[in-house]
């Protein structure tokens, strides 16, 4: 017996792809600094997640040597955080390969703790050189577009409904005859 999927089933799986996609493993997220030269080493930042939120950013690194292929090994990485629109301390952390749930990489997980704009301060050093650079971002608190059950709640609310008034909807009656 061959089963065929009804209209309803595609649109839900549509809907379900959509609205989870296939995530990258690893670290990752979007790229703040890009091809960054230190002595011999060819660095890129990223942070995640994608919109920043307070309560937990992760800062990593993918370190090359120049060759740009071979991972950068036994750097000193460090992340340091101002608050720029706000009264704060700042803070500093290491970024190590340990926190990075990619082994190529180097990550530093922390919380920002307020909303706000940042400016994220980083240093990197080894043997074969050393660098600082700067960039800034916006932390902000989740919304409703950051809830993803509720985004598919929200999406499959109106597809419940059509799927019930096809099936339970009103009927012409039957003519007497």
């Amino acid at each position: 017996i061959q089963r065929r999927w009804s209209p309803m089933g595609a649109v839900l799986l549509a809907v379900v792809v959509g609205l989870f996609p296939a995530t990258a493993l690893g670290d990752g997220g979007t790229i703040r600094l890009s091809g960054l030269e230190f002595g011999e080493y060819r660095v890129t930042v990223f942070t995640d997640p994608t919109p920043v939120r307070p309560d937990s950013i992760d800062v990593s690194f993918l370190a090359t040597e120049a060759d740009g292929l071979s991972v950068a090994e036994g750097l000193e990485i460090w992340v340091e955080v101002f608050p720029l629109d706000h009264d704060g301390r700042h803070a500093r952390h290491p970024a190590t390969r340990e926190q990075a749930d990619d082994p190529r990489m180097y990550s530093a997980k922390f919380r920002l703790g307020t909303p706000g704009e940042w400016r994220i301060d980083i240093s990197v050093a080894g043997e074969r050189g050393a660098g600082e650079a700067s960039f800034t971002l916006r932390a902000s608190e989740g919304g409703l577009l950051d809830q993803p059950m509720a985004l598919l709640a929200a999406a499959l609310a109106p597809l419940l409904l059509i799927g019930l008034w096809l099936r339970f909807g009103s009927r012409p009656a039957p003519s007497g005859r």
